[in-house]
This record gives C-alpha cells, sequence and structure tokens, in this order.
C-alpha cells in the first residue's frame, strides 16, 4: 500500500510538472506560429509582446493571453493603427475544446483596448483586413459534412474594460468616441434558455455629425437584463435602462433573429423619470455649470416604439412624443428664471418608405429671463418634394442671459431679433414659382459681444440685417470686429432654401472691406509673441478644409493684412470659394516694398493631400524682406538668402501641402524669371570661396548688374539657366542647379580683370609659357570656374585648362585686332604719302 502510494504521489507530481513545463518549453514555437497565422490571414500588420499560457491561473481551465497586441493598417491605412490592446485573456476548459462537443469558455477579458475604426470616402473600412479564401474549383470539392464545426459554446464572462474607442467616417463627417469605456457580459451561452446581463459605461461619450456636435463629454451608462431563447434566437429585453448624463430611457420589448431571415424588433421606450432637469442635463452648458444646485419645475415625458424588420433595404419604423408642460429652470444664486417652457415635439420614421417620415415642432416656447422665444415646425415628404412650415419669432437682450446661467468669466452682450416664416415645397423653388413659396422674415444683430477664456480675442457684431425672400437672403449689413481684425459684408445669398434643406449648393456675391485684417490671430498655436521668430510654431495649424457645397464671390478691398511676418497693403481683387477650393483672380497688393498680382488656388477637394497652384508677377520687392518674410524662400534659393537689392520675379508654382499647412517641398514644381538692374551680395559662402582660390578680396562684396534669368523647380532642386550679368569691368555668365538639401552644382563663366587678380595671375601666366604663349598683353583672364558641394561649405575649382584655352584665344584675337588696326594705319599713311 505505501508503495503505491508513493508511486500515486510521483504520478500526480509529474503530471503537475508537465502541466507546469509545456508551456514554458513550447511557447517559443507557438508564439511563432501565432505570429505567422495571424499574418497570413489579414491584410495588415499584426505583432504582440508575449504569449501566456498557464494551467494553473484558472484551474482546471487552461489560460491563455496574448500582450500588447497591435494591429496596424496598409496601403490606404499605412501609418493607423487599427487596434491595440495591453493585454487579452482566455480561460477555457482543454477537454471541452479537444472533445468538440460543449466548449466551455470561463471568460474572456480584452483589458485597455484602443480602437480606431475609420470609414473612408470610398466606402473602403479599415476593419475589413480579413483576407478572402479562394475558391476551389469543382471538382476539388470534398465532402465536408462530418468535419462541420456542430460545437455549442458555453461563455460565463466577456470583459472589455477601460477601452478607448474612435469611429470616423470621411464620407458623412460622423465621428464619435468612447473614452474608459467599460462592457461586462454574463450568462451560459450553452444552454438553451439563459439570462444574460449587460452592464456597460463610459464617462465621456462624443458624437459629431457633419460638423455639429450633438454630444459632448457625456456619460453614458447602459444596463439590459435578458432572457434568451438562444435555440430559437428570441430574445425579451425586461426592465432595461439606457441612461446619457441623468436622462434615462428604460426599454422593454423583443427582438428576434431567425436563421437567414430579417431580425425583427418590437419594442418600446420612455422616461423613467418625469422631472424636467433630467432633459437639461443633456444640454452641456448648463449640466457643467452647478448643475447639482439647479432648481425646476414641470412635467417631462418622452415616449415611442421601435418596431419593423432590419434588413438590406429596410429599417424599423420609429415614432415618439417629447412633451414638457410648465416647466421652468433657475439658480438659487441668480436673480431670473426661465419660464413658461412648453415643448411638443412628435416624430414618425417610416422604415420602409422613408418619404413618409414626418416631424412635427408643435409648441416650442421659453422666455429666458422675461425674453420669449416661439418656434414651430413641421415636415413632410423629405425625400421626394420636401414640405417645411417653419416660424420663429425671438428677442433677445443677451446681457440678461448671465442672470440666468452662471457664464463664470464669459461675457455676452448685444440684441438679437428674429421673425422669419417659412412654408413651401423644394420643387418650388427649383422651378422658380417663387411668388407660391412663403419666406419672410428678418434676422437683426446689434451690439453683440462675446469674450471668454476660451476664446483669444471678443467677437464683436456692431450691426447685422438680413432680409428674407423666397429668391434670396439679402445682405444688407454685416459689420464686426475679433480682435485687431474689422470687417464688413454686403451682398446677396441665393439657392439658401435648397441648402438648408436638401443640401444644395449656397450662392452669393459679397462686397467683403476691412481696414486690418490680422491673420495671426486665427492660427491656432501661435502666440502674438511668436510671430517674430525665426521658425514659426505651426504644429497647431490643420488643414482648413473648404467646403464643396458653397459658391461664393468676395470683392475684397483689404487695406492691412497681417500673416506671420508679413504686412500686406492696399489688397484689391476677386476672391472664390467653390468647389472645395479658394480661387484668387487678379489679387492685388502692395507687400515687401513692392507689388504683387496673384492668380491662383488652394484646393482641398481631396483632403488628405491639399494643394496650392499659383501664378504671381512681383514687381521690385526687396530681397532682405522676402528672406525675412518667407521660410520657403530658404529652402528654394539660400544662396541668395545674403543678397541686398530690388528683384522682380513671375513665377508659376504648384505644391502639395502637409497636414500642418506647409509645402511639401519635393512635389513643388514651378517655372519663373528673376530681373533686377542692381544685387549686392555681401559675405556669399559660394562667392567669398572662389575669391579665397583667386587670391582676391574682389568677391567678398559684390555688385550684379542687369540680371535677367529664368529657372525651373522639380524634383526638389532649383533649376537656373545659363545668364550674364557684370560685376564692375568682371562679366559672368552662370548657370546649375541646388537641391532644397542645400546641395549644389553651378558653373561659372568669369571674364576677370587681372587686375583684380593675385597669384591666380602667376599660375595662368606660367601654364601659358609652358605652351609658348605669353600673356603679357591680355588685360582678361577668361576662367571656368565650378561650385559644388554644401551651400554652407561649398567646393571651389578652377579649370585652368579650359580657363589657359580661353585667355589664349582671347589673346590670339586681340593680337589678331591690333595688327588688323596697325594694318588700317599703314594703309591710310601709304594714301596720305600718295
Amino acid at each position: 500500500m505505501k508503495k503505491f502510494l508513493k508511486f500515486l504521489f510521483f504520478f500526480i507530481l509529474f503530471i503537475l510538472l508537465v502541466l507546469f513545463t509545456a508551456p514554458i518549453l513550447f511557447k517559443g514555437k507557438i508564439v511563432k506560429i501565432a505570429h505567422e497565422q495571424i499574418n497570413n490571414n489579414i491584410n495588415a500588420k499584426a505583432s504582440f509582446d508575449d504569449i501566456n499560457l498557464s494551467f494553473f491561473k484558472h484551474f482546471p481551465y487552461l489560460s491563455a493571453g496574448i500582450k500588447q497586441l497591435t494591429i496596424e493598417g496598409i496601403d490606404e491605412f499605412e501609418g493607423d493603427t487599427l487596434l491595440y490592446v495591453k493585454s487579452f485573456e482566455l480561460a477555457a476548459n482543454v477537454i471541452s475544446a479537444i472533445k468538440m462537443e460543449n466548449i466551455e469558455i470561463k471568460k474572456i477579458a480584452i483589458i485597455e483596448p484602443k480602437i480606431n475604426a475609420m470609414v473612408l470616402e470610398t466606402g473602403q473600412a479599415n476593419w475589413d483586413i480579413a483576407k478572402e479564401v479562394p475558391e476551389k474549383p469543382e471538382e476539388e470539392e470534398t465532402d465536408t459534412t462530418a468535419a462541420e464545426f456542430d460545437a455549442s459554446i458555453a461563455l460565463k464572462k466577456f470583459i472589455i474594460a477601460d477601452a478607448n474607442i474612435r469611429y470616423y467616417d470621411e464620407s458623412s463627417g460622423m465621428e464619435a468616441s468612447l473614452e474608459d469605456f467599460d462592457f461586462d457580459l454574463s450568462g451560459d451561452f450553452s444552454q438553451k434558455f439563459s439570462t444574460l446581463i449587460i452592464n456597460s459605461s463610459t464617462e465621456e461619450l462624443n458624437f459629431v455629425l457633419g460638423g455639429i456636435r450633438y454630444l459632448r463629454d457625456v456619460a453614458l451608462n447602459i444596463f439590459i437584463n435578458v432572457d434568451a431563447n438562444l435555440e430559437d434566437n428570441v430574445f425579451v429585453l425586461q426592465e432595461n435602462s439606457f441612461g446619457l448624463n441623468d436622462f434615462i430611457l428604460t426599454i422593454d420589448g423583443k427582438l428576434e433573429m431567425p436563421e437567414d431571415e430579417d431580425m425583427a424588433l418590437d419594442m418600446t421606450y420612455a422616461t423613467n423619470n418625469a422631472d424636467f432637469k433630467t432633459l437639461l442635463s443633456l444640454v452641456p452648458a448648463i449640466y457643467m455649470r452647478d448643475f447639482a444646485d439647479l432648481k425646476t419645475t414641470g412635467s417631462l415625458a418622452l415616449n415611442g416604439s421601435i418596431k419593423g424588420n432590419v434588413g438590406e433595404n429596410v429599417n424599423p419604423d420609429v415614432d415618439g412624443e417629447l412633451l414638457v408642460q410648465n416647466a421652468t429652470f433657475s439658480y438659487p444664486d441668480l436673480p431670473k428664471n426661465a419660464d413658461n417652457i412648453n415643448i411638443d415635439i412628435a416624430y414618425f420614421y417610416d422604415g420602409k418608405q422613408m418619404d413618409n417620415t414626418t416631424v412635427d415642432v408643435n409648441k416650442f416656447h421659453v422666455e429666458l429671463g422675461g425674453n420669449p422665444i416661439d418656434l414651430s415646425m413641421n415636415l413632410r415628404t423629405p425625400i421626394s418634394d420636401p414640405f417645411i412650415n417653419s416660424a420663429i419669432d425671438a428677442k433677445l437682450d443677451l446681457s440678461t442671459l448671465s442672470d440666468l446661467i452662471p457664464l463664470d468669466d464669459t461675457e455676452l452682450k448685444g440684441i438679437i431679433d428674429i421673425n422669419l416664416d417659412l412654408m413651401g415645397n423644394m420643387s418650388m423653388i427649383e422651378e422658380e414659382k417663387y411668388e407660391d413659396f412663403k419666406a419672410v422674415g428678418k434676422v437683426l444683430i446689434s451690439d453683440f459681444l462675446f469674450a471668454s477664456p476660451e476664446v483669444p480675442n471678443p467677437v464683436i457684431i456692431t450691426n447685422t440685417n438680413l432680409g428674407f425672400s423666397p429668391q434670396y437672403l439679402a445682405v444688407n449689413a454685416f459689420k464686426a470686429e475679433l480682435g485687431n481684425s474689422d470687417f464688413s459684408l454686403d451682398g446677396k445669398v441665393t439657392n439658401y432654401l435648397p441648402y438648408v434643406l436638401n443640401d444644395g449648393t449656397v450662392k452669393g456675391e459679397f462686397n467683403f472691406k476691412s481696414a486690418t485684417l490680422d491673420l495671426n490671430e486665427f492660427m491656432t498655436g501661435n502666440d502674438a509673441e511668436e510671430v517674430d521668430t525665426e521658425e514659426p510654431d505651426t504644429s497647431g495649424l490643420s488643414v482648413v478644409e473648404v467646403p464643396g457645397n458653397i459658391d461664393f464671390t468676395l470683392n475684397s478691398t483689404i487695406d492691412k493684412i497681417y500673416y506671420d511676418k508679413l504686412e500686406i497693403a492696399d489688397v484689391d481683387g476677386k476672391i472664390f470659394i467653390r468647389d472645395s477650393r479658394i480661387v484668387m483672380e487678379k489679387l492685388n497688393m502692395n507687400l515687401l516694398e513692392g507689388n504683387i498680382e496673384l492668380n491662383g488656388e488652394y484646393n482641398t477637394k481631396d483632403i488628405k493631400n491639399p494643394l496650392i497652384d499659383f501664378g504671381f508677377q512681383a514687381n521690385s520687392i526687396d530681397i532682405p524682406q522676402a528672406f525675412a518674410s518667407f521660410d520657403v524662400l530658404a529652402k528654394i534659393a539660400p544662396i541668395a538668402s545674403k543678397a541686398t537689392g530690388k528683384v522682380s520675379i513671375g513665377m508659376d508654382l504648384s505644391s502639395f501641402l502637409d497636414q500642418s499647412m506647409k509645402p511639401i517641398m519635393n512635389s513643388m514644381v514651378g517655372t519663373g524669371n528673376l530681373s533686377s538692374k542692381r544685387i549686392g551680395v555681401k559675405s556669399s559662402d559660394a562667392f567669398t570661396a572662389i575669391g579665397n582660390q583667386l587670391n582676391t578680396d574682389a568677391f567678398k562684396e559684390m555688385v550684379l548688374n542687369d540680371l535677367l534669368f529664368d529657372f525651373e523647380i522639380r524634383g526638389g532642386k532649383l533649376f537656373v539657366n545659363p545668364f550674364e550679368t557684370k560685376m564692375g569691368n568682371t562679366n559672368l555668365m552662370i548657370a546649375g542647379e541646388q537641391g532644397f538639401d542645400k546641395t549644389m552644382d553651378y558653373g561659372i563663366n568669369l571674364s576677370i580683370p587681372r587686375s583684380v587678380l593675385g597669384t591666380a595671375n602667376t599660375s595662368v601666366s606660367n601654364l601659358a609659357a609652358e605652351k609658348g604663349i605669353s600673356l603679357a598683353s591680355a588685360e582678361n583672364l577668361n576662367m571656368l570656374v565650378k561650385v559644388t558641394g554644401d551651400m554652407a561649405k561649398p567646393k571651389v575649382s578652377i579649370d585652368m585648362k579650359e580657363t589657359l584655352a580661353g585667355t589664349t584665344e582671347a589673346v590670339k584675337e586681340e593680337i589678331k585686332e591690333t595688327a588688323k588696326k596697325e594694318l588700317e594705319t599703314r594703309k591710310e599713311d601709304a594714301k596720305k604719302q600718295a
């Protein structure tokens, strides 16, 4: 017996040792296989730090875990991370998995995942990464019935902890995010009938659609209690809740998911609390400021239903009604109240025929500190021919709002007077039957002021006068100030109703005037003090998208514009905003002590690859000021950064921009010409190096006269076509190229007086003497100089062979010319003697 017990002890010890060491011994091979299998089956790049296998963590279940799992996109999504998971853990019964009968999974836990889901304008989603399995030819198909998976999965618990999830759809502009999201699902999926319980929450839910933020940092809490018939896929919901901040809906009903058929919904929803205060919790300006102290009266009721099927071309019907009766709210420390709040809104969405959808704002009345607001609206046939019947009547003294709502450090003033009536069908506008469409009213704003620590500069609107008619919206006056900037606008807007009702293109023509326009105040990431720095901080800048459904013409007159280090004066011309572009036509301006005419565009049709395409003529602009104002010039032509004088430049230039609005230098393409009567060059690295080679100071301070040359920009380089210029009595011919990487390769032909040379005279004379040629009578040396290498440390070489040949040829020509003159003189003397 003792021997048996001893044997049993060592056998159990051996089994435990195998269970403990097997995951360790085979871990390397398991990690390699897992890495290969994941990457072989997805169109993405997957990586992870480690895999953990253990029989003891959840004994008798096998525990498997992956740490630091990352999935990165490829092709269109290169550089984007789809998924990062700090740790993933699964605990399963190994025996049940081997038998493939009733796989028992105790827990699946995903800890601190970061999900970045994205849909491109083309409709391509970054999570669609599974590789397609190639279909086998019919003759190769085999009967796999016996191998079909026919096991049930007994999941006990599924957990997501501390998740950060972001979804963005480029085509619709929809963006949603969840911060610190938790999800806990418990139940038994192996049974025919089970109770499933879901608890889910997040402290920060954000939702944006079409540029409008509907939810901001909203707390979300969801509790779902489901009686599940897992055999027939029927789920009954009872006493479930869906909460946004303090606004909570109860949801009851049934959901059916039959195989090969549409999902069917039959659910109702209603508020579980009639307190009007819960609705106000959805208003950020109220919820984020002393919400606990807010006092309310009145009743609230929201109820409705969701019924119908969910399929490829069908959605369930949704109807509901919101009623607020005789409500008020007030803060105990403020003198005024919001009174007589009455709201009656009904809506119906037809999931089968969307054109039957209706929205009725039968009543919306509120008095904010004695300022009444009334609104009503009826919407019909939104798809085929939108019909609207809407009216708004409001007169607000904004200064009274600080007596109603805690505005903290925010200052708000001004009078807003709105009276507007709209009624008719879209077809009336499209068919220009303006007499059948009712559109009358006005919007008046006077002495408006908004100042807040969150806004760098106060917003002041001194006067606004808008008049409405079916044909157009008349902008009779609009005068505003923003920081140091002021501007006024008047003109006419057409097609505004299709723009509002049916996403049409709004058109308009305006006269835009400004005495001062300080664009530096609109540049996020730049303080006023930073404007004078050598390298402006553009870290806060991002691509400004130009809307595609706007067609505006601005006849612009601006006295002063401040942009970065530039002061621009007397701007006059046309600016068009259309088709996702800003187009400038004959835009004249004075800057850098000269004049510029600008034609071109800023294009955001492809928002990921914005571009500029300009043609301009600059006359008599100051070189030092230009280099101090445009950083791009130092990249294009750093060799000219130490020049002085004035130049005229004609140029056509196009370039893509990066996401911080800087030109992508290697994408830059352009042609142009430069001319100047006189340019001074002092302490140029290249010309100083030439002077050192020739042992002369003539190149330390130079004056180049009568410059005129053509140039081209392509492939990250500036190509300078051959041109001639003069430096005193020295003639120069220059040609070559330089890169944006500050490399260069120039050739310079010099015809330089020997009087300005040093030891170079001796070198050339000695070479000539070796050939039996005397240069004693040569006044100039013709030299070929090569300048290469880095612009800060140029390499200079003199081609003595070419120099000798050129100078010798010059001497020969000089001797011929002298002999010719002597011969002519003798002929004349002979004639006189005859």
